[in-house]
């Protein structure tokens, strides 16, 4: 009797850890040095597995956000080898990021996007918050020119704030941004060197003629890579590393004062916009982006016409879920 009943609670016990699933996950942050890369890294962990890495740091002229897949296989470009040297086609794009490659004030005109000539986005200060479901990371990033010394080139503070959950084995990352100018200036440039970008890792460039992409609206003019509208809602890319498949989609709030979406077959696409903001102004910025493992393409390189019904409905469902939030 004793036993049956000790049986019987073990297996309520069991049943009642299975039914949490996802609630029962363990969030961690960590702060370290980066043997991968020049400077530092804050890993942002789920039960012991890194689902995404914030690399900033000395040698790195930006910092952005790396992203993983369930297994540890990183999925974003990080542009740099363990030397500081470029790796893989047009370097300066690297993971999930954020720049303006004509930013004009007083000083000059800064190019925060390649930063070929100086100047950078720099992590100042940072707070981490874990819970059950998700971590976050709320950062202070200082936008400097290459114009002037230190404590005179202060040209935007910007307030990051980096959710980052792993639903259903998709990684979510919520982007929301506040830019505050420091001094008058114009975010300047175009669409395909500016705005908040997502760059997969840099094998893919070697095989571009097996991705693809897809957007909303429909019906828009693509004009090599660039599309024009104020009404865009989504994007979403499929491309393959090594063995595996992945989807990714970018959602675009409509707060944001968006003009264009640009693309590229290797892997970099992102949400653009020009603006003007006087000292002390600020602007805010949302945008969600969900990474998620899928089944290798009938045809890669395009769509069929199952595929693309089904991810349009996907994107879709993930778009009005974001919308509809508080």
């Amino acid at each position: 009797m004793n036993y049956w009943r000790t049986l019987m609670m073990a297996v309520a016990v069991l049943t009642l850890l299975a039914l949490a699933g996802p609630a029962m996950a363990d969030w961690t942050v960590e702060d370290r040095e980066n043997p991968e890369l020049p400077g530092s890294r804050i890993d942002v962990l789920e039960n012991s597995n890194i689902v995404a890495a914030l690399i900033y740091g000395e040698g790195q002229a930006k910092t952005y956000l790396h992203v993983y897949d369930e297994q540890g296989n990183q999925l974003t470009m990080s542009g740099l080898d363990a030397d500081g040297d470029a790796l893989g086609r047009f370097s300066h794009h690297r993971g999930i990021f954020i720049g303006w490659n004509r930013i004009r004030t007083d000083l000059g005109t800064d190019d925060l996007w390649h930063m070929r000539q100086g100047g950078g986005i720099e992590l100042a200060d940072y707070e981490a918050e874990v819970g059950a479901q998700a971590a976050t990371l709320d950062t202070t990033m200082h936008w400097r020119s290459r114009h002037a010394g230190e404590d005179e080139n202060l040209l935007i503070v910007e307030n990051r704030r980096l959710s980052i959950a792993r639903p259903d084995h998709r990684t979510t990352v919520d982007f929301d941004t506040t830019l505050t100018a420091k001094r008058d200036l114009r975010l300047d440039g175009d669409l395909q060197h500016a705005g908040v970008h997502y760059r997969a890792h840099h094998t893919v460039n070697d095989r571009a003629n097996e991705t693809a992409y897809l957007w909303e609206p429909t019906g828009l003019e693509d004009r090599g890579g660039r599309l024009i509208s104020d009404d865009l809602k989504w994007v979403l890319f499929v491309y393959p590393k090594g063995d595996n498949w992945y989807l990714v989609t970018q959602l675009n709030a409509p707060t944001n004062p968006t003009e264009e979406l640009s693309w590229r077959a290797y892997g970099r696409f992102g949400f653009f916009h020009k603006d003007q903001l006087d000292a002390g102004e600020s602007r805010d910025l949302s945008f969600r982006f969900i990474v998620q493992p899928i089944d290798a393409p009938d045809t890669p390189g395009e769509f069929t016409e199952a595929e693309e019904a089904r991810y349009r409905a996907l994107a879709t469902e993930y778009y009005d879920a974001y919308v509809a939030q508080p």
